[in-house]
């Protein structure tokens, strides 16, 4: 009922869209009509328009002084949803109902992140600041025959600038709230006649957006750094190189973490204490740590956070690309290397109490190789071909320490030690390994001068190892040392290797030359691997690849003399073996969380899209998503070991609706050009946890966006914006039996924008 109300509303508002441009499109003397867009979304440059794939396209938007970083394309493109689930370093990226909620290494995201040509692996969930990118491209549902594994749910497709090969450059100062400092600077100079060169770099700060109870200072703080070179040449008119190296420098606070203890919480039940509130310090109780054993009220305090030291992390991701282009006359060569070398460490307070109780620090290192080769041309006057080969490497070692919760059973030794004393830490260490190959290719068929048929595969073969033992166990003394009580088990080896075929098919007829349909059937899988954090070798378990067979429907369209776009797509996603949590039983009363092929889930949809150029000075955009995303089957057992029915439940970070509106008015203005630009996000409600507990049910809400640009010369604009002007807060909630824990969103942001170009 809600989707069909949802529904009503956003055909209504497009209705009076293209009704009100129709006499000013009349009226007009100029032509007045939408731009033609450009998209890779197939790795060759096509209109949006003649594509048969779901793709919403960012370009000019990126230009918005409210577009901060990747995860405000979820303000644009429908069904899309970005959540924080580690600071800048862990998102969960949701496209169509689609998402994973893990930021360890040996597990896979099932959207990709495609940068500059090079897939980005489980790295994919840092959020990229936006400086310097030229087109976002979201593509919804698999994308396996052309962009490979990993990519059931969609992709984000981003393209950077080329060095333009002449003297110029850009400079972009940022104040705002929170004590926000931002500077980003941009210089092209030409190499030669034949070749140029692309400086680039970008600083970030700001303070933290709420305060912290226990120490002097906030939490939410940001500090990012980014700076890198682009070399481009041409050494024949047939023949272009250009390479990339970058570096990301990241020591932002992974998240703002606040405690929702309640009864139920192990937390509680053996503490006599408790422990405390978010926005209650601890003498304010009477307690020796406060009374944190409350009902649930994530309304508590939004602004305060308990936790007793900031969650750090020091991030440095290196990335390498080189890209040749070698036009052969009816054909063009095309060879991608990318190289990622990742180093991050983190501490996390999953308790987010004042006291030590459940904290994690860990340590990985990472790094990926990929190579792709490739060749675009046309077979005849009517088929064209894309094919190539693709080979991928990726390692990673972790080493993850814990200190849980025996300080709170009474086992310590006072109050002195460089950790909690009488606090139990176990070590985990790992090492794991991921080797592909593939063929992949694409044909365009074009059997009539309105019928097409495109046909694609891929077939993929996949190894993964892993090298890990069971942990050893410490116990802290009062003077700071640790002594092993249980030593770690031998390091064991595990491998295992898959063979998969991803195809495409579709169907595209165009009813004119400004409206065409599409029907489609694609596959893809999500790799296999090994669960590394499991606390017991004897434990792990391999799971298997998950799959998709997705069915869609199609529409794009061009009104009023291409002055409204009308896009619209149909779906439904059958997954099997789905890839999920799942607590098993080891029997003698001992439970551990593992990663199993443990359901079955169906997702349909609907995506409307509408694009309007209303006057010369106005335009906007109405975009809306609807889903109907659940397990089909999901049987797992509980802690008794007695097996549990979990169909019909919700899948996690897949809200039912999504709407997003846009409004952008320029207006000249003396000497000047006023830029107004306003943006709507409204998402429903969704579930975090994987049982959908209440307590991980985040609210529907609404989110505005708005920025005043005054233009004085192509060269100096001054802009003010406010993101989140409703001042709308959620908290992301996570009981995980010991402790309830879970973060706010930001609050509202202001701020003042100064660009320069040169």
């Amino acid at each position: 009922m809600k989707q069909r109300t949802m529904l009503k509303t956003v055909l209504a508002c497009a209705v009076v869209t293209s009704s009100v441009s129709t006499p000013q499109a009349i009226a007009q003397e100029d032509r007045v009509a939408l731009e033609e867009v450009i998209v890779t979304a197939r790795k060759r440059e096509e209109s949006m328009q003649d594509v048969p794939v779901a793709v919403t396209s960012l370009t000019e938007e990126l230009n918005r002084s409210t577009v901060k970083s990747i995860r405000d394309v979820q303000n644009y493109a429908p069904n899309v949803n970005i959540d924080l689930i580690a600071g800048n370093n862990g998102a969960s990226i949701s496209i169509r109902g689609i998402s994973f909620q893990e930021t360890d290494k040996s597990v896979d995201p099932p959207a990709g992140v495609i940068l500059d040509g090079v897939y980005m692996g489980v790295v994919a969930g840092g959020l990229l600041h936006n400086f310097d990118m030229e087109r976002i491209e979201v593509l919804r549902g698999p994308q396996g025959t052309l962009f490979g594994k990993n990519t059931t749910a969609g992709a984000l497709n981003i393209v950077r600038s080329a060095p333009t090969r002449e003297w110029g450059g850009k400079v972009q100062l940022t104040g705002g709230s929170w004590d926000l400092t931002e500077v980003r600077g941009l210089l092209n100079t030409p190499l030669g006649d034949d070749g140029g060169i692309k400086l680039y770099g970008s600083s970030s700060k700001h303070d933290g957006y709420m305060d912290s109870n226990v120490y002097d200072g906030d939490v939410g703080v940001q500090d990012y750094l980014q700076f890198g070179a682009t070399v481009s040449y041409n050494f024949t008119e047939n023949f272009d190189v250009s390479f990339t190296a970058e570096r990301i420098e990241d020591e932002s606070d992974v998240g703002a973490w606040s405690n929702f203890n309640s009864f139920t919480d192990l937390a509680c039940l053996i503490s006599l204490g408790g422990f405390p509130p978010a926005g209650i310090p601890p003498e304010a109780s009477g307690a020796p740590f406060g009374s944190g054993c409350q009902e649930l009220d994530v309304d508590s305090d939004e602004d305060h956070s308990p936790q007793n030291e900031p969650n750090s992390s020091d991030v440095t991701n290196d990335f390498y690309n080189l890209t040749a282009n070698w036009d052969l006359g009816d054909w063009v060569l095309t060879s991608i290397t990318g190289y990622v070398e990742r180093s991050e460490a983190f501490r996390v307070e999953y308790d987010a109490a004042q006291v030590e109780f459940l904290t994690v620090t860990a340590e990985q290192e990472y790094e990926q190789f990929s190579q792709e080769l490739r060749i675009n041309g046309d077979l005849t006057d009517n088929i064209n071909l894309t094919a190539g080969l693709y080979y991928w490497n990726s390692e990673y070692d972790q080493f993850q320490e814990s200190f849980d919760m025996w300080y709170y059973l009474g086992i310590g030794f006072g109050p002195e030690g460089g950790l909690w004393p009488g606090a139990v830490s176990s070590q985990l260490d790992g090492t794991g390994e991921n080797e592909a190959y593939s063929a992949f290719a694409s044909m365009d068929w074009q059997l009539t001068d309105r019928l097409m048929l495109n046909l694609g595969g891929r077939i993929t073969n996949e190894e993964r190892k892993l090298t890990t033992g069971t942990p050893n166990f410490m116990l802290n003394l009062p003077d700071g040392t640790a002594l092993e009580i249980v030593p770690g088990g031998a390091a064991q080896d595990f491998k295992e290797d898959w063979t998969e075929f991803s195809p495409r098919i579709a169907l595209l007829f165009d009813i004119s030359d400004d409206m065409m349909v599409f029907g489609s059937f694609s596959s893809g899988f999500k790799s296999g691997g090994f669960f590394a954090r499991t606390q017991n070798v004897d434990d792990i378990n391999s799971y298997d690849p998950e799959y998709v067979d997705t069915y869609e429907i199609g529409m794009k369209s061009e009104w009023l003399d291409n002055r409204l776009r009308f896009n619209a797509t149909a779906f439904y996603s059958d997954y099997t073996d789905k890839q999920e949590e799942v607590i098993t039983n080891l029997g003698n009363g001992n439970v551990t969380t593992i990663v199993n092929n443990a359901a079955d889930v169906e997702i349909s949809g609907l995506e409307l899209e509408f694009t309007a150029q209303i006057t010369r000075g106005l335009s906007g955009f109405l975009n809306a998503g609807f889903i109907d995303a659940e397990f089909s089957e999901f049987t797992v057992s509980d802690s008794d070991g007695n097996p549990v029915d979990n169909s019909g439940l919700e899948l996690r970070n897949a809200p039912e609706s999504t709407v997003n509106v846009g409004l952008d008015y320029y207006l000249p203005v003396g000497f000047a050009e006023l830029g107004l630009h306003y943006n709507y996000r409204w998402r429903d409600e969704y579930h975090t946890i994987l049982n959908n507990d209440e307590r991980g049910l985040v609210e529907s809400a609404g989110f505005h966006n708005a920025s005043i640009d005054m233009e004085f010369s192509e060269n100096f604009t001054v802009s003010v914006y406010g993101r989140n002007l409703g001042d709308e807060r959620y908290a992301r909630v996570i009981p995980i039996g010991i402790s309830t824990f879970g973060q706010y969103s930001p609050p509202k942001h202001y701020g003042v924008e100064l660009n320069v170009n040169f």
